[in-house]
């Protein structure tokens, strides 16, 4: 994906910010309301990166990246404290968006907001990155399943 395509991809992800989507699973089209990982699943669908609609499942795809490289369009996971048995498990997912910020759906306040990476509670909780988004408009995921579906035969 060419740079002026993850600007847009970004551009379009702040589309989002006036609204105010409450959390629900149902898939965006059917409900036009998001949680975190429905929020990038459809942000990246609309610009042709298929991604799984669960946060456990898109933080399997791609490739992990260093938190001091990352490039606008990573996707960022995070652990929500309580919510599964360990800290390890990623329960929140967003888009970097270049300095020091990302892109995200929150449960509460209920909508879709940037934030500053640099705060405690993000740096306490942060997992990892993972990119998803290469060079030659292929993604990570797809590459997998060609590949994949390669060696079934």
């Amino acid at each position: 994906m060419r740079h002026q395509d993850i600007n847009s991809l970004i551009e379009y992800a702040k589309r989002f910010l006036v609204a105010s989507p409450k959390l629900l699973t149902t898939p965006y089209p059917r409900s036009r309301k998001f949680d975190c990982s429905s929020f990038t699943q459809h942000v990246y669908g609309k610009h042709g990166i298929k991604l799984p609609r669960k946060v456990r499942d898109q933080a399997k795809q791609g490739i992990e990246v260093d938190k001091t490289d990352l490039k606008k369009g990573d996707l960022l996971f995070f652990y929500v404290p309580e919510r599964f048995p360990t800290n390890d498990i990623p329960g929140h997912v967003g888009i970097y968006i270049g300095e020091g910020t990302m892109i995200h759906c929150l449960p509460s306040p209920k909508r879709v907001l940037i934030s500053d990476l640099n705060t405690p509670h993000k740096k306490k909780t942060f997992l990892f990155a993972k990119r998803v988004i290469l060079p030659n408009d292929i993604s990570i995921y797809e590459q997998h399943r060609a590949f994949n579906d390669f060696w079934r035969l």
